[in-house]
C-alpha cells in the first residue's frame, strides 16, 4: 500500500509538474508553480578540512602550552567540516528554510545538528522570522560559512565574544529602511533546537552604506546584545579559539562562575564594525567590548569582567574581482570567477582577545598568571576555479600571552603555528 500510494503521488506530481509548475537548476533545483504561490528549492554545501599544527618548543622552566600536547601531531588529521543539506521555500507570503548539518550528526544527533530552520513573512517595509537562526550580531558573524574569507572566524564572533551561541531560538524583524539603511533586532533564548528554552537575549544591528556602489562601497554598522544565562540554558561566556578549529581553547571568562554568585548572570556586548571595498581590495575590521558578571571573586566579593577583542583584515583579488555586497544580510560575499584559470585571492588578517581584569589577584580565566591574551596573526590564500568551488590555504601564528604567575616566575607566552586546507563544493 505504502509502494502504490508513493507511486500515485510521484505521477500526480509529475503531471502537475507539467502543467502547473516550472523546474529550474542554476543555483540548485527549485520548484516553481506558474501562478507564483509555491516554490521551493534545495541547496548543499561541503566543506573538507585538513589540520597540520606545530607546537612550540618546549621550555624546562615553563613548559608552554603548545608543547603541553601529547604529541607534536595529536590534532593533526582531517575533517568534514560541514555537510549542510538546505531546504528553502515560499508559499504564498509564508518564507521558510531549513538546515541540517549531516557533519556532526555523530556528536550531536538531530535535532541538535539543525543550523537554521524557521518561517518568515513580510511586515511593513521588513522581514519576521520565527524560529532558529543567528542573532543579529557583527559582520563576519552573520556572513555565511560558504562567504568568510578565512576558515576561521574571529574572536569578535561566535568564535570568541559569542562562544557556542551561533544558532539560537526566538524571533526577529530586519528590515532596509533605506537603499543604503539597514537594521535588525532579535529576542532569543539561549538555546538550539533539542535544548529546553532557558535564558534569554535580545538587541540588535545596524548598518549603513555612505558609499554605495560595486568597486566602491564603505560599509559602517554597530550591534548591541545582552545574553542572561542559567544553569539550563548556553552559558554566557567567552572561549577564544587559536591555532585552527581543531587548535587549542582559551577561556576569558564565564558569566556567573564566581563563587556565590546568583543563578543568572549576564553577558553585555557592544560592537563597532567598518568595512572598505575598493576594486579588488577589501579592508575590514570589528572592534567588541563584552562585561561578563560575576566572574570571579576578589576578598571575598564578586567581580566582573570586561573583555575586548579586535581584529583588521585585508584581501585582494589578483584576478581582478571585487567583493561583493549582499544587503539581506549586511555582509560581504564572494563573487564569480571572470577568468579562465578562476579567481585568486590573497588574505591576512590580525586577530586579539583580552581578559582586561586578569590579574595575579583576580583569576577569571583561571590560568593563575597576570594577563589572559590571545593573538592570532592569518595568513590565506583562495582559489575559487569555479563557481561552486573553493580551495582555502590558511597559515596561523598563534600566541597565548599569560605574563607571570608570581615573583621571579618568567613570562609564559604559548606558542602555536599551524596550517589548515579546505576543499568547498556548494550548490
Amino acid at each position: 500500500m505504502i509502494k502504490l500510494c508513493g507511486a500515485v503521488m510521484l505521477i500526480n506530481l509529475s503531471i502537475a509538474s507539467c502543467h502547473a509548475f516550472n523546474i529550474t537548476y542554476k543555483g540548485g533545483p527549485r520548484i516553481k508553480s506558474d501562478d507564483g504561490n509555491f516554490e521551493i528549492g534545495l541547496n548543499g554545501r561541503g566543506h573538507f578540512d585538513g589540520h597540520v599544527l606545530y607546537s612550540d618548543h618546549a621550555n624546562p622552566d615553563y613548559p608552554a602550552f603548545g608543547s603541553q600536547l601529547i604529541k607534536g601531531n595529536d590534532r593533526d588529521g582531517s575533517n568534514w567540516r560541514r555537510t549542510y543539506a538546505t531546504i528553502t521555500g515560499r508559499f504564498h507570503s509564508i518564507n521558510f528554510k531549513f538546515e541540517n548539518d549531516f557533519a556532526v550528526n555523530a556528536a550531536s544527533p538531530f535535532p541538535h545538528s539543525l543550523r537554521e530552520a524557521w518561517v518568515s513573512t513580510q511586515l511593513g517595509p521588513g522581514q519576521l522570522t520565527l524560529g532558529q537562526f543567528k542573532p543579529y550580531r557583527g559582520l563576519e558573524e552573520i556572513t555565511s560559512s560558504n562567504e568568510i574569507t578565512l576558515m576561521e572566524r574571529p574572536s569578535t564572533s561566535s568564535t570568541g565574544i559569542y562562544s557556542g551561541r551561533q544558532f539560537l531560538t526566538g524571533i526577529g524583524y530586519r528590515s532596509m529602511l533605506r537603499d543604503n539603511l539597514g537594521m535588525g533586532i532579535h529576542v532569543m533564548s539561549l538555546s538550539h533546537f533539542g535544548l529546553p528554552l532557558e535564558g534569554i537575549t535580545y538587541g540588535g544591528r545596524a548598518v549603513w552604506l555612505p558609499l554605495d556602489k560595486d568597486g566602491n562601497r564603505l560599509h559602517l554598522g554597530f550591534s548591541i546584545s545582552r545574553d542572561t544565562s542559567n544553569k539550563d540554558s548556553l552559558p554566557a561566556r567567552i572561549v577564544d579559539v587559536y591555532g585552527g578549529r581543531l587548535g587549542v581553547t582559551q577561556s576569558l571568562g564565564v558569566a556567573g562562575a564566581g563563587f556565590g554568585a546568583p543563578h543568572s548572570n549576564s553577558q553585555s556586548t557592544f560592537s563597532a564594525e567598518a568595512a572598505y571595498a575598493i576594486g579588488p581590495l577589501t579592508l575590514q575590521g570589528e572592534y567588541a567590548l563584552s562585561r561578563l558578571d560575576n566572574t570571579h571573586q576578589v576578598n571575598g566579593n564578586l567581580r566582573n569582567s570586561i573583555i575586548h577583542a579586535y581584529y583588521a583584515q585585508a584581501s585582494w583579488f589578483v584576478t581582478g574581482e571585487h567583493a561583493i555586497y549582499r544587503k539581506d544580510r549586511g555582509a560581504f560575499g564572494k563573487p564569480q570567477p571572470s577568468g579562465k584559470w578562476g579567481a585568486l585571492e590573497l588574505v591576512g588578517r590580525y586577530d586579539l582577545a583580552e581578559n582586561i581584569d586578569q590579574s595575579l589577584i583576580a583569576n577569571p580565566c583561571g590560568t593563575g598568571t597576570s594577563k589572559c591574551q590571545v593573538q592570532v596573526i592569518t595568513f590565506g590564500v583562495n582559489w575559487y576555479p569555479y563557481q561552486g568551488i573553493r580551495f582555502m590555504l590558511n597559515y596561523y601564528l598563534s600566541e597565548a600571552m599569560m605574563g607571570h604567575t608570581g615573583s621571579g616566575t618568567p613570562e609564559r607566552n604559548d606558542n602555536l603555528s599551524a596550517i589548515s586546507v579546505r576543499t568547498q563544493i556548494s550548490f
